[in-house]
């Protein structure tokens, strides 16, 4: 998500190209956990079958999570401080032998594993329902922080349609023009791509 002149353009981006594969542009006011549902359902619509989401703080929400594992997906979202947060329930459970290890996730089941560590405990594992705090990828792993790495696609790609072509400046006002006006833009940063993809090196 981006704001500029009283706007935001909403974005999904595939971190493996740098390109934007669904958007919206609102006005700067509206919350960006509106509009969230409708652009991965446009991602999905296209053909994209997105395993991962990776967001930033601002979409720390319950209802974002539920989305995101509705359509099949893993959101990588990092917690904000709120009273759970600070009274640690999100940490992974532990013992007297210390820390639990995660153990797996079932996506049918809607949980993740750990293990004690030692295994003397009973029960020596337990699940955990996934929900904002206890994610099916665990915000400890390794995977969990390779994934949100990949969010600067995000800021990248925006940088990249501002300054390379031509999203800014802004020379129009009302939605409905500048909304035209990024359409236009993302579709010949696009169309860039997928002429670049096609082309085929001349013969020497």
């Amino acid at each position: 998500m981006e704001g500029f002149y009283g706007y935001k353009v909403h974005a999904a981006v595939c971190t493996k190209t740098d390109l934007p594969i669904a958007w919206r542009v609102e006005t700067a006011r509206d919350s960006e956990h509106e509009h969230m549902p409708s652009l991965l359902d446009t991602a999905i619509r296209r053909g994209f079958k997105p395993g991962t989401c990776a967001m930033d703080k601002g979409y720390d929400g319950s209802a974002i999570y539920a989305t995101c594992e509705f359509r099949d997906i893993r959101p990588v979202i990092p917690l904000k401080l709120t009273v759970n947060v600070a009274n640690g329930k999100h940490e992974p459970p532990s013992c007297q032998h210390g820390v639990w290890t995660f153990a797996g996730s079932d996506t049918k089941r809607g949980a993740s594993k750990w293990r004690c560590p030692t295994g003397a405990c009973a029960p020596r594992s337990v699940w955990i329902k996934a929900d904002r705090l206890h994610t099916l990828i665990p915000r400890t792993s390794d995977r969990w922080k390779a994934i949100y790495r990949t969010r600067v696609a995000v800021e990248r790609e925006f940088g990249v349609l501002k300054h390379e072509w031509g999203m800014l400046p802004l020379r129009v006002r009302r939605l409905p023009r500048v909304r035209l006006h990024v359409d236009l833009t993302i579709l010949a940063r696009l169309a860039g791509a997928l002429t670049k993809a096609r082309a085929v090196p001349l013969a020497a």
